[in-house]
């Protein structure tokens, strides 16, 4: 019985240890899954939770800064225009391309709060940009005729989106800041599960802190990018110097302390030639080269210097010092004019220099940063002019000149209009058939009454860009007048006409030409095209696009002046031409000269290599037009035949000549 009893005993106790042991395993299992379905949960919060704010922070906030940034882009751009007064070509595409990433913007915004209506002040915000999208898309189709009006709108439309996404976004955070409290309870809350919760919440501490460390750095990212956006608006990222908008704000403040300066305008003499040779890195460390050469002078004055584009800079110094500046502008040029090595190559430019100060300007230029700015570019363009690498003064002298540029430039368009713009006829004459042929149409400003030269004119209004309303208005009614009269006459007289190669740049001159033909009624084979021979031709295939688009339309080409520059080869082996007119140069020796003789049949001689008609200009006596006749010229122009007259006279002179011209006495 006792053994009975000592074996029950015993199994009671293995059967007790047995439960206690599957108890324990149990409770470990227990507190095994409570871990981990805690865990768990813990680490879909702690998921849920990170992928939340990053939604808010990368889909939301992202958006509602960076259309903040677009809208002052935009401001920045059409306020520096309003500034400037005219819209150029690269601000209308930059303004553009900030108005469609605007566009971007808050359509990528407007998507993401699909489904989000219920929160009013993302509408709001979406709302007040689509107003300010609004405006700079007006301000694009009116092609900013009203400039001031466009950017008063455009700042004030994007005042009232600045404060709606500024709600926008302090709404946001503070939801953000409530999914992030919520979420933090949630998570507290499963904690008192089991004592294992404790390491979740542990994980989940580490997890917020590397994502307040993500923000943080997020935050501080964002920051430098803001100051990277704020330096690119007002610093030249080449040179580091100040940039166009700087400069303006600066010299505009201190215009305004009417502190005593100098405005020093700096332009590179060769600068393309140099991008052309050695390549844009050359360039580039060029333009380097100049800014640290220019900052030295500049500081020592208190000034500063600029950087306003391409290879133009602006120094200012807060001196009226003739003797000083005139020091200045000769160690600046002494200084630029030393050459750098690129490359184990020695490259060297020049620079001209335009200077201005307070006291030199008189009451007829206003006192503010245009002002000061187009006086001293006026006395760069002196510089240019005189010889480059020098500098010079604005004075009262250059004062009268420019005075009488801007009264010119403001002139011109005025008479174009009313007819003051005419022109005169030229002829050409066959020196076979001692017949004129055709004529060469020349413009004349008759201004109060006094006829204006074209050598008094014509480069300002090349400068200014009047040239080209001239010369369309010269082809209008040259043409139409030839026309006609060839009608009425039963003559087959051609007409030459000159144009700047400024039109050269798109191939709208083209249909311009085929429009003054279809007006007209002239015979497309009596109208030349005349190109004058420069340097200024930037776009050779562009060039070539439209000489052959113009023999499409049955007109010809003239390179003009032919000789007197340094690029005649080039426009014949590029532009293709019909004609060349060789330039009274090559003429004015040819009776004494047997080096002149040589060289005017060596350039006749190319041109018929080259199946290209010769037009000798200059022609200004019996012995000179038989000197050429002996050469083999065909055709010729110049005072022996007749001078620039106006229209009628030159028509009726050419149908009147009852002798042949080379007649003539002898003049």
């Amino acid at each position: 019985m006792e053994a009975s009893s000592s074996k029950q005993g015993k199994f009671e106790r293995i059967s007790a240890l047995f439960l206690r042991r599957r108890t324990v395993a149990v409770c470990v299992f227990a507190i095994l899954t409570t871990c981990l379905v805690a865990g768990y949960y813990v680490q879909a919060a702690v998921t849920n939770l990170r992928s939340t704010h990053q939604s808010f922070n990368d889909r939301q906030l992202r958006n509602g800064y960076i259309a903040i940034s677009d809208l002052h882009r935009l401001v920045l751009i059409i306020q520096e225009a309003s500034l400037r007064g005219v819209m150029t070509d690269e601000a209308v595409a930059d303004f553009r391309a900030a108005s469609d990433f605007l566009f971007v913007r808050t359509d990528t915004f407007r998507q993401i709060q699909s489904g989000r209506s219920f929160l009013k002040e993302a509408d709001d915000a979406i709302d007040a940009l689509l107003r300010a999208q609004s405006v700079a898309d007006e301000a694009i189709a009116t092609d900013f005729r009203d400039l001031d009006g466009a950017a008063a709108a455009l700042i004030a439309q994007t005042q009232t989106a600045r404060e709606a996404l500024v709600v926008y976004l302090d709404k946001m955070r503070q939801l953000q800041d409530g999914l992030l409290l919520g979420q933090t309870s949630a998570v507290e809350n499963q904690r008192t599960v089991v004592w294992v919760t404790l390491l979740g919440l542990s994980v989940l501490g580490i997890a917020a802190t590397a994502l307040l460390r993500k923000e943080v750095m997020a935050k501080q990212a964002r920051r430098e990018a803001e100051e990277r956006v704020r330096h690119l608006a007002f610093f030249d990222p080449l040179t580091g110097l100040p940039n166009r908008v700087q400069f303006q704000d600066r010299l505009t403040g201190l215009l305004v302390q009417r502190r005593r300066l100098a405005l020093l305008l700096v332009d590179l003499d060769g600068f393309k030639q140099i991008n052309d040779t050695y390549g844009h890195a050359a360039g580039d460390d060029i333009l380097r080269h100049v800014a640290a050469t220019l900052t030295p002078y500049c500081s020592s004055h208190d000034g500063f210097a600029a950087r306003l584009g391409g290879d133009e800079f602006a120094v200012v110094c807060m001196t009226q010092d003739v003797p000083s500046l005139m020091q200045i502008c000769d160690a600046i040029i002494t200084a630029i004019a030393r050459p750098i090595v690129f490359e184990g190559e020695s490259v060297a430019v020049a620079a001209s220099i335009g200077l201005a100060t307070k006291a030199h300007l008189g009451g007829e230029v206003d006192l503010t940063v245009d002002g000061l700015t187009r006086v001293a570019d006026f006395a760069l363009y002196a510089s240019k002019s005189d010889g480059k690498g020098k500098f010079t003064i604005y004075d009262e002298v250059l004062e009268r000149q420019f005075l009488e540029r801007r009264a010119m430039v403001e002139e011109l368009p005025q008479a174009i209009a009313d007819g003051s713009l005419e022109y005169y006829l030229q002829p050409k004459v066959d020196l076979v058939t001692e017949e004129v042929f055709g004529f060469e149409a020349l413009a004349r400003w008759r201004r109060n009454d006094v006829i204006v030269p074209p050598s008094v004119f014509i480069s300002t209004a090349e400068e200014s860009g009047i040239i080209a309303d001239i010369d369309c208005t010269i082809l209008s009614n040259a043409t139409r007048d030839i026309a006609d009269f060839n009608r009425r006459n039963g003559t087959r007289f051609s007409v030459s006409v000159n144009f700047s190669t400024l039109h050269f740049n798109s191939l709208k001159f083209v249909e311009t030409v085929a429009q003054a033909l279809i007006e007209s009624g002239l015979e497309s084979d009596l109208l030349v095209i005349e190109i004058t021979e420069t340097a200024e031709m930037q776009d050779w295939d562009k060039a070539k696009q439209i000489v052959s688009a113009i023999h499409s339309i049955g007109a010809k080409v003239s390179i003009d002046d032919f000789g007197a520059g340094f690029s005649s080869l080039a426009y014949l082996r590029t532009t293709v031409a019909d004609e060349i007119k060789i330039d009274r140069s090559l003429v004015q020796d040819i009776e004494t000269s047997d080096a002149a003789r040589f060289l005017l049949d060596a350039v006749l001689d190319i041109a018929r290599n080259l199946g290209l008609d010769a037009t000798v200009e200059g022609i200004e006596t019996r012995q000179q037009a038989d000197i050429v006749l002996a050469m083999g010229a065909r055709k010729a122009q110049g005072f022996f035949f007749d001078a620039p007259m106006p229209r009628d006279d030159a028509l009726a002179s050419a149908m009147a000549s009852a002798r042949p011209l080379l007649e003539r006495p002898a003049s």
